[in-house]
């Protein structure tokens, strides 16, 4: 599969700062990671072992920073990482790299292996399909592109957040979406607008990483309290059917 698959972590300049922990945490829980690790800068040059710098740049936006690096990547299929998104627990290499082989031997298009937003329905023992119209059905959280397709889906200007919004409605002209039925990659969501998220930052303080707050602050009292909020609100919305969460999301935003 190191032929065919690839890891890409999504990053720019403006978070060098957070690279040190990312890939200290990624050592430790995927340390025998086999495929090919990109990491995606705009014009730094960073070393971490066996981690391959992709430049591609002036920053200009989330989505064109990706297509570029993309395009500069060998591999048909690449699993996407975001750096603020931290391994928090040992992977399963193994059986990681049984799903990307049976991935890449049906040419299928997408699957997620960090299942916030389960799949509906049962496929085989190994994955259940994310059916059309399903919100965020085109994520970037740990998850294996077939890069043609993300390329097609990915337009530029966009940020990630409205590339998992619209890109997943666009996304709804193709079949061969997927999801795992467990969660392969345990992270932890460390960056919240920019700021390092309260609980968050004792997370990794327990797992040994040193954070260098001169460089990003903490979210302050006020901020973490809002964050939580959002949580709970965020927990309330998944309690509605998956199929039904886009249709009720629009509605909320006014039909956008």
């Amino acid at each position: 599969m190191i032929d065919k698959c690839a890891v890409l972590v999504v990053s720019c300049d403006n978070y060098a700062d957070v690279w040190q922990p990312f890939f200290a945490l990624f050592r430790q829980f995927w340390g025998n990671c086999p495929y090919p690790i990109y990491l995606l800068t705009n014009t730094l040059q960073p070393h971490y072992p066996s981690v391959e710098v992709v430049n591609v740049g002036e920053d200009r936006s989330w989505s064109d920073n990706l297509i570029l690096a993309l395009q500069k990547i060998e591999q048909d299929y690449v699993f996407l990482f975001l750096e603020d998104l931290m391994l928090s627990g040992k992977v399963d290499t193994q059986k990681v790299d049984e799903i990307f082989r049976w991935a890449v031997e049906n040419s299928v298009n997408y699957v997620r292996l960090n299942p916030s937003t389960e799949p509906d329905k049962r496929y085989n023992e190994l994955v259940g399909v994310v059916s059309k119209g399903t919100i965020y059905r085109a994520s970037v959280v740990a998850c294996l592109w077939k890069k043609s397709l993300l390329l097609d889906l990915l337009k530029t200007g966009e940020n990630a957040w409205e590339f998992e919004e619209y890109g997943s409605i666009r996304s709804d002209k193709y079949d061969g979406f997927y999801s795992t039925y467990v969660d392969y990659f345990p992270i932890i969501n460390s960056i919240i607008k920019r700021v390092w998220e309260t609980s968050a930052v004792k997370k990794l303080t327990r797992l040994g990483v040193e954070i260098d707050f001169s460089k990003r602050r903490k979210m302050t009292g006020m901020e973490a309290i809002t964050w939580k909020y959002k949580l709970l609100r965020s927990k309330v919305f998944y309690m509605v059917p998956a199929q039904y969460r886009r249709k009720i999301k629009a509605l909320i935003q006014g039909g956008k």
